[in-house]
């Protein structure tokens, strides 16, 4: 994926925040900009796959899925051919963001770590990810930056309809601090800028990586600290199927070594960082987009195979109530330019469907870019609609871009001298597109929409010629979420009881969001890859109960069960408070000098005594 940031492009407008407004956004007839569309799409953090695409099985409340889940093969069968058999405490899918994250936490606990990359390399569609949320980090309390976590946790609850689970943005926001703080340890590196990203988060809680990119601070130090823990990463693998015991317990995955052949790898825990998604045709189809209007825009590896193999091992397919990072463009125009944001992003356009008839408010996407391709998925086809007049406005402050619109030579964008010219090229129907365009002028011209009651600084005339009709398509950057998981990362099935030894992270396994990504608050996605990682790590070496090595406040008190999950209060399997339970080199009551507990801790503290078990997180 294309993570360049130009800062010579005009500004993104700015956003309100999700509780209470923390800046005045001006509402204005001016053109939009794509300046930071790339960061925040890369600030959702991205994990790379391994596993093989398959037909995904249908969403739960579809009354055939019964039936065609008994018609689809096992996609979780033995393979004939296995070279090779290797055994490990935790097998880490897919080593982008989260996997990485989750490699090292659970190599530190004291753990054998196996991961397996789908790619030649590591780092998935997280090599442009930007930075991280994070509330309550060194970083913030040495600059006095302080935010309320409460606030954080309601407006992100109210922007998600109260859909989203409470328990996990609580420990993600209160885990967040701790767990940027314990990225350092292990050598991320950041700029020490931390800010509002651009004025788009409500909040100044964005934590930028050295360089601005995480392939310059996160995926080189997360794979350096990997191997420094002895955990095999083995790259060109994917991941073609799950281990299941007798009770339905996962206990490995089968995978293709390119170098080794087919793999039967055994582990106690699995843990899925595959990328979810975003170029699955089944996957997209399944989220309610039209396959052929969507185009995929990040790094290749993302079919969907976590999603796939964890439904075969008979997890609940969540992909229907998913989110996704997804704006829209015309033909081969260039997705980050002022054009594409403003004719694909709404505003002072038309927004029409196959039929040419008007369907929405044109300036629904101004507070929230992601929103801009939802409504896509309500009709066959969508269209933007504008004319030389808009087309200036927008571009007057890119007058390159204006000749390039001009001289484009894209069956995608008609311009003519009418309405019905520019119909007939682009295959709408003349005389429905322009009644609509005639009544779309009479409201503007009245000054009120009392249609769709879009404001009426954008409500703009389309009456200037030439007139254009863009064919809008789908730019699909990654999918988020797919495999429903608790507060743990533990993998639910039917019942939403959890799946012995497996384990969704990242977008993967992502439940923050419904519908949309709200980016109210910049970076929370990218904060959960490291979040579920953690929590996930933590939980499949019984190092904690899986609160984020120690977690919120609220979480973390006292919850610890002798030779069960641990203590979320001090990471100690036996409840005792020094962080270590008899087994750390330095741990602490914060988990030692590492932050995430010894790796030679005693059995009585699980792999490793403390997972940074101390309310630092908190």
């Amino acid at each position: 994926m294309d993570s360049e940031r130009t800062d010579s492009s005009p500004q993104a407008p700015e956003q309100h925040g999700p509780e209470q407004p923390r800046r005045t956004r001006e509402r204005a007839f001016a053109p939009l900009s794509r300046r930071s569309f790339l960061g925040v799409a890369a600030a959702c953090g991205l994990a790379a796959g391994a596993g093989l695409a398959g037909c995904a099985p249908k969403p739960d409340d579809d009354p055939t899925a019964q039936e065609n889940e008994q018609e689809q093969p096992d996609k979780n069968m033995a393979p004939t051919d296995i070279k090779e058999t290797l055994d490990a405490d935790v097998l880490v899918v897919g080593l982008g963001m989260s996997g990485l994250a989750a490699a090292v936490q659970a190599a530190s606990n004291g753990a054998k770590v196996i991961g397996i990359e789908k790619m030649n390399a590591t780092g998935g569609n997280g090599i442009g990810v930007e930075g991280i949320f994070a509330v309550g980090s060194s970083l913030e309390v040495e600059q006095g930056i302080e935010i309320d976590p409460a606030e954080i946790v309601r407006g992100e609850l109210e922007a998600s309809q109260w859909a989203s689970g409470g328990d996990l943005w609580l420990d993600l926001v209160h885990s967040s601090g701790g767990n940027v703080d314990w990225l350092m340890e292990q050598g991320v590196k950041f700029s020490g800028v931390v800010d509002d990203y651009h004025g788009n988060s409500a909040y100044p809680d964005f934590h930028w990586f050295d360089g601005d990119v995480a392939s310059s601070g996160y995926i080189p130090q997360m794979t350096d600290k990997a191997k420094e823990l002895g955990v095999d990463m083995l790259l060109e693998t994917p991941a073609v199927g799950l281990i299941q015991d007798g009770q339905g317990a996962v206990t490995g995955a089968y995978a293709e070594s390119k170098e080794r052949g087919t793999l039967q790898i055994n582990a106690k825990s699995v843990i899925l960082a595959t990328g979810s998604w975003g170029q699955s045709k089944d996957y997209i189809s399944q989220r309610g987009f039209m396959y052929d209007n969507v185009r995929y825009g990040g790094v290749d590896g993302h079919e969907g195979d976590g999603i796939t193999m964890a439904s075969a091992a008979g997890a609940r397919n969540f992909v229907s109530n998913s989110t996704f990072n997804c704006t829209n463009t015309i033909g081969e125009f260039e997705f980050k330019s002022t054009f594409i944001w403003n004719a694909g992003g709404g505003g002072t356009c038309l927004f029409v469907n196959e039929n040419g008839d008007r369907f929405i408010n044109e300036d629904f996407a101004q507070n929230n870019f992601e929103l801009q391709s939802v409504p896509a998925m309500t009709q066959k086809q969508m269209y933007t609609v504008f004319d030389r007049a808009i087309l200036e406005t927008w571009l007057k402050d890119a007058p390159d871009e204006l000749d390039t619109v001009d001289n484009a030579n894209d069956e995608a964008l008609a311009k003519a001298d009418t309405i019905e010219e520019a119909a007939k090229a682009i295959g709408l129907d003349a005389d429905a597109l322009k009644a609509t365009v005639d009544q779309y002028n009479r409201l503007a011209s009245a000054g009120v929409d009392t249609d769709f009651g879009k404001a009426p600084e954008f409500l703009v005339p389309i009456t200037q010629p030439p007139f254009y009709v863009g064919k809008l398509t789908q730019e699909l950057l990654v999918g988020i979420g797919g495999i429903e998981t608790n507060r743990h990362g533990q993998a639910l099935d039917h019942d939403k009881n959890p799946i012995a030894g497996l384990y969704a992270i990242g977008t993967d396994g992502c439940m923050l969001y419904r519908n949309i990504y709200t980016i109210n608050v910049g970076g929370t996605c990218n904060a959960n890859n490291i979040n579920s990682a953690r929590n996930a790590a933590n939980h499949a070496t019984g190092s904690t109960d899986g609160k984020a090595a120690g977690g919120s406040a609220s979480a973390g008190e006292g919850e610890g069960k002798a030779g069960t999950d641990g203590s979320a209060d001090d990471g100690s399997a036996d409840g005792s408070k020094d962080g270590a339970a008899n087994g750390s080199a330095g741990g602490s009551a914060d988990g030692g000098s590492t932050g995430d507990g010894s790796a030679n801790g005693s059995k009585d503290g699980s792999a490793g005594g403390s997972a940074d078990g101390s309310k630092t997180q908190g």
